[in-house]
């Protein structure tokens, strides 16, 4: 899930040149991007919906009937702009799952109480669950966005929302420390030198998202780079 504006576009970029750079021979990514103009290359879509927000949930519906197009594929991994994807233990996780009614994400809830899956802690997909998906886009909530549009769908469909998750969220706490959230694997731990995230050993992704400063988001990419691979 991608966007041409700042500072996705930069992300994107730093993406296509540190993790995405690395070939995986059970893996394909797709860069998917709303209404502008960027890079060309036969992995990356710009739709004519428009880039906006609150367009998202429609870009995302367009993405899966896209994605259905494409044969031979398992499994959807749909990771945001903000995260960094380690594409060996993401395949050897996805080879434990179950063939059919895989939806995992990050389970959380707003303040009305309505359960939901989390994006910004990253999507597994099984391919039949995105056939449903699109089999029933006439129930598809586009007023609504991206994340809870799916659980939403997935609630319609009688599909789980507690197949659990596997995901790191890196946050600055000061100037040199970070804190790694580990969510389904690795215990919590704080560092200040980026070989330490070596700790988070089976883990596949990593939200980088710092509201504060953007920037940072490409450097601790850059950083993740250096070190897990």
């Amino acid at each position: 899930m991608s966007s041409r504006r700042t500072p996705w576009g930069e992300l994107m970029d730093t993406s296509r040149d540190t993790w995405d750079k690395i070939e995986h021979p059970s893996t394909r990514t797709m860069y998917y991007c709303g209404n502008t103009s960027g890079p060309v290359g036969n992995n990356i879509f710009y739709s004519k919906i428009s880039d906006d927000l609150d367009d998202l949930s429609s870009r995302t519906m367009e993405a899966f009937e896209l994605a259905l197009a494409i044969p031979d594929w398992e499994y959807m991994a749909r990771p945001n702009s903000s995260c960094y994807v380690h594409k060996k233990n993401l395949v050897e996780h996805v080879q434990t799952l179950p063939k059919l009614g895989v939806l995992k994400a990050l389970v959380t809830g707003s303040e009305l109480g309505v359960r939901f899956l989390w994006g910004g802690g990253q999507f597994i997909l099984s391919r039949d669950v995105v056939e449903k998906i699109v089999a029933n886009k006439d129930i598809w909530r586009n007023d609504l966005m991206e994340d809870v549009a799916i659980s939403r769908m997935a609630e319609a469909l009688n599909i789980s929302l507690d197949q659990g998750a596997m995901a790191c969220s890196l946050n600055l706490n000061n100037s040199d420390e970070y804190l790694c959230l580990c969510y389904g694997g690795s215990d919590n731990f704080t560092f200040r030198d980026f070989s330490d995230m070596r700790k988070a050993e089976r883990h596949f992704f990593f939200r980088l998202k710092q509201d504060h400063n953007r920037s940072l988001d490409l450097t601790m990419m850059r950083e993740l780079h250096k070190h897990i691979v």
